[in-house]
């Protein structure tokens, strides 16, 4: 919801930019590195893919991919990405199936930030649910629903599933944004405990960063698109790295306070990585 509204920005703002304004909009849109018709279109592998699934986060072109960090980690894994910009949990679900098709030993979730961006206010919860064609209003118990509902089919195919933390969004933690992040995570707890899945503590590491630094009470994330439309207009059209973006405008994590710079995805990365080196321990 958050990349979607950027890009109808972008969109808005054809007629001065031209041709930039379809680049950008173009290779944002463009397909993940490793995506999930990739790999079914493919040679069968060897071993049982890794599938992370979820949103803009991990489909990695508004964002340092990486679930790209992971396939250098480990070489001998096949990791396919199931990220689609703008989806929240119940798109997730909706496309089950396709995950489900690549038959993965391994599920990594790391999806909700549109889910809780749709519960901020009444016009967000409004334009979420007509956009999407939702079947009720986005709420974070929904959510909660949905991501249990996801779990539950992936563990009755046998796989093992993973579920990542929302990140912050913004670094003011005391926001009223990241009150809800918090109260999404908690409710991400409680399920993964609830279904025998493994709570990946995204959240609580990227935030331990930013205490580090004591980048805790700023720069705030607003709801605004502009952010995030600097940020691709920036990259795409300037070559800038994601990491540059971010440095220039007071962002620790994140080139726009939503997506991950290369801090960012890396520390997802750890996350992931660790739950991944359990699995193998435990084979």
């Amino acid at each position: 919801m958050i990349l979607r509204r950027a890009l109808v920005a972008i969109g808005a703002a054809g007629a001065a930019a031209g041709g930039a304004v379809a680049y950008t909009v173009a290779q944002v849109q463009g397909r993940a590195t490793g995506d999930i018709a990739a790999y079914l279109a493919g040679p069968v592998a060897s071993r049982p893919p890794v599938v992370v699934a979820g949103a803009s986060i991990v489909r990695g072109r508004a964002s340092v991919d990486f679930v790209q960090m992971l396939r250098e980690r480990y070489p001998r894994r096949t990791f396919v990405n199931g990220g689609v910009n703008g989806n929240v949990a119940w798109e997730v679900l909706q496309r089950l199936d396709q995950v489900l098709a690549c038959r993965p030993e391994q599920v990594v979730l790391l999806v909700g930030t549109n889910d809780v961006q749709a519960t901020l206010s009444p016009e967000a919860t409004r334009d979420t649910k007509a956009s999407k064609g939702l079947p009720e209003d986005p709420s974070l118990g929904w959510y909660a629903a949905c991501m249990a509902e996801i779990v539950e089919r992936l563990q009755r195919a046998g796989v093992s599933v993973g579920v990542c933390s929302l990140p912050p969004m913004g670094q003011d933690l005391d926001a009223p944004v990241n009150v809800l992040v918090r109260e999404a995570n908690s409710l991400l707890a409680a399920m993964c405990h609830h279904h025998g899945a493994t709570y990946l503590p995204v959240y609580e590491h990227l935030t331990e960063l930013l205490a580090s630094q004591q980048a805790t009470s700023g720069p705030a994330w607003t709801g605004s698109w502009a952010p995030g439309v600097r940020s691709l207009v920036e990259h795409y059209v300037f070559r800038r790295s994601f990491d540059a973006i971010a440095l220039a405008h007071g962002w620790v994590l994140s080139p726009d306070g939503v997506h991950m710079d290369s801090t960012g995805a890396g520390i997802i990365a750890d996350v992931a990585s660790e739950w991944l080196a359990s699995q193998s321990r435990t084979e």
